[in-house]
């Protein structure tokens, strides 16, 4: 058993952890079912997105691997929709949602919004059955983790999904081989019969354990500015992966040292997960959209802010700098501004440069009409009225500069609950 939990924690080395956390947090919920939202795994071809998804789905039986998942976008949708109702409490791949952007779409994107809109809602299609009565509704009763080269459109359905994005490059390719030899070996199946055994015989109370701890989690917001859906769906993937951890630690595949520091990289991960979510869920609101892609580059050390003379500011893990084993202080990524007390100076050019490089190919408009739509919105704490300039003027690192101004509480993510034992 400790073999083959070390192997499943080893699928966490084959891809940063703001991919591989949710991922492996979504095996271990699916068992306690009713999950009212899916996990969207999306990237280019050959950046080994599908083999990622196996693992998760090895989880539930070794000889599902990348060329035997269980279905994908290429299906019919009432097959799909049967599998995702007869996978009960289990992970359901669906595998390859990649529009070519001819006639076909239009069936693809049906089957797509029919399945994710169905596992967000937890409800089955109402139709008649042969004999002309009224038959038994299949709602999803598996957890979905879907794959595709782009994300579905659709506010309503982008709300539904927790996205993970697969950039070329990313995954370990050694670590992922490794992973793939444990996943046929039945190591990873047999990681989750022995969480399935461990839970059996006191299922109901940690199912409850469960709940509260997921209410514990969502009463903190991380995610509200973006969706009103995203706060559960993090608190539902953190509160599993504890549970898991708790399981690990108690069968003595690993310490206590190390469980502290899964905690503490899960914390993260989600994190960064939450703040990267407002590409795809603020889509129609650019100015939100501006500002939350500012928080996930500050997150993931894509960007930072500095002090007025040009240093680290307080607090500077927040504004994207790390501290080095020698004490100090070093800046990640693109400056795009600095933080004086309440206030944040942005600098016009970089931090538009920093969030368009972040949202891809789902581009933002350009820079005049991004800034009005942020003063429309009430995100500029000011503007130069006289000039009729949304730029302010400020002396910052000793040269006076033209900024946009904001409060640093747009910029700041709320910080999650600390994890707390299940037993």
């Amino acid at each position: 058993m400790l073999r083959a939990v070390r192997s499943s924690l080893g699928c966490l080395s084959a891809a940063p952890d703001r991919i591989s956390f949710p991922l492996l947090a979504a095996v271990y919920r699916a068992p306690f079912g009713e999950a009212d939202f899916s996990v969207f795994l999306a990237g280019r071809t050959g950046v080994f997105k599908t083999a990622l998804a196996a693992l998760c789905q090895q989880h539930f039986g070794a000889a599902m691997d990348a060329r035997r998942l269980p279905t994908g976008f290429a299906s019919t949708a009432n097959a799909v929709e049967g599998l995702a109702f007869h996978a009960k409490d289990a992970l359901l791949v669906v595998d390859d949602f990649a529009p070519t952007g001819r006639r076909g779409d239009a069936e693809l994107h049906s089957l797509a919004e029919r399945l994710f809109r169905a596992v967000g809602n937890q409800q089955g299609r109402s139709r008649m059955s042969g004999h002309g009565g009224p038959a038994t509704p299949r709602p999803p009763r598996a957890l979905v983790l879907a794959t595709g080269e782009s994300v579905p459109s659709g506010e309503s359905i982008r709300a539904r999904l927790l996205v993970l994005e697969v950039r070329s490059g990313e995954v370990n390719q050694t670590i992922l081989s490794e992973c793939q030899r444990a996943g046929e070996q039945g190591r990873l199946a047999e990681s989750m019969g022995a969480f399935l055994s461990w839970n059996a015989g006191h299922f109901e109370e940690r199912q409850h354990g469960l709940k509260a701890r997921v209410l514990d989690i969502r009463s903190q917001g991380q995610g509200r500015a973006i969706h009103a859906r995203l706060p559960a769906t993090l608190a539902e993937l953190q509160g599993s992966w504890e549970l898991f951890l708790e399981f690990a630690f108690s069968g003595g595949a690993i310490g206590r040292a190390e469980k502290e520091s899964l905690e503490q990289r899960s914390q993260a991960a989600f994190a960064q997960v939450c703040a990267l979510q407002a590409k795809h869920q603020q889509a129609q609101d650019p100015a939100l959209r501006f500002v939350a892609l500012l928080q996930a580059a500050l997150t993931c050390g894509r960007a930072h802010l500095a002090d007025r003379r040009g240093r680290a500011p307080d607090a500077a893990t927040v504004w994207g700098w790390q501290r080095q084993p020698t004490g100090g202080w070093r800046p990640l990524g693109t400056c795009i501004g600095w933080t004086v007390g309440s206030d944040a100076f942005l600098k016009p050019a970089a931090s538009y440069q920093v969030a368009q490089e972040l949202a891809g190919a789902e581009r933002l408009p350009g820079e005049q009409m991004l800034r009005q739509r942020m003063r429309e919105r009430g995100l500029l704490a000011s503007v130069d009225v006289g000039r009729q300039m949304v730029q302010v003027r400020r002396t910052l690192e000793g040269s006076p500069r033209l900024v946009l101004h904001l409060k640093v509480g747009d910029l700041i993510q709320v910080s999650r609950a600390p994890p707390r034992s299940f037993e």
